[in-house]
């Protein structure tokens, strides 16, 4: 349902997107030109509608490494039992209204910090946002970034997980 919504919002907006293209032309560009700065005003308009999450897409590219979501050393796991520490909530600072979660285990008998599970979770640019689709996320990229590894940690070192 909130995709069909998603597509009437999109059909509407390049109406408007025409409808402002084509007065801006009419009333500001001699005749010769009309149709080229037509066509650029529509582009510019419909990039602009996106840019913002067209750029943040690059900038969360970086943390979405596997490397950066899944931090701990494989030998001093293997075999421990890991205690749930906690969660932190961090908002980012890209324009796209994101934020990390950050879960923490730590050994079950010396209190060490062992793993750290971090989660980038973006809720999208100004028009997501806008029609109400912050669940959904960005409308031009995957809004989640999640350590596949993690689920595999427990069979792979023999981990065991406890929650306090």
């Amino acid at each position: 349902m909130s995709g069909l919504i998603a597509l009437i919002f999109v059909f509407i907006w390049l109406i408007i997107i025409h409808v402002i293209s084509r007065c801006i032309v009419k009333h500001y560009v001699r005749e010769g030109r009309r149709i080229f700065w037509y066509f650029i005003l529509i582009i510019s308009l419909m990039f602009g509608t996106f840019a913002d999450e067209i750029i943040d897409q690059y900038q969360i590219k970086e943390m979405c490494k596997p490397e950066n979501l899944l931090i701990y050393d494989p030998e001093k796991i293997r075999g421990k039992t890991v205690v749930y520490q906690r969660v932190e909530t961090q908002p980012l600072t890209v324009s796209v209204n994101s934020y990390i979660s950050i879960t923490q285990w730590t050994d079950a008998e010396t209190g060490e910090l062992l793993i750290t599970d971090k989660s980038v979770i973006t809720k999208g640019g100004w028009l997501s946002r806008s029609i109400g689709l912050q669940g959904l996320g960005p409308i031009t990229y995957r809004g989640k970034c999640l350590a596949d590894d993690f689920r595999k940690l427990p069979k792979k070192y023999n981990v065991k997980f406890k929650f306090k």
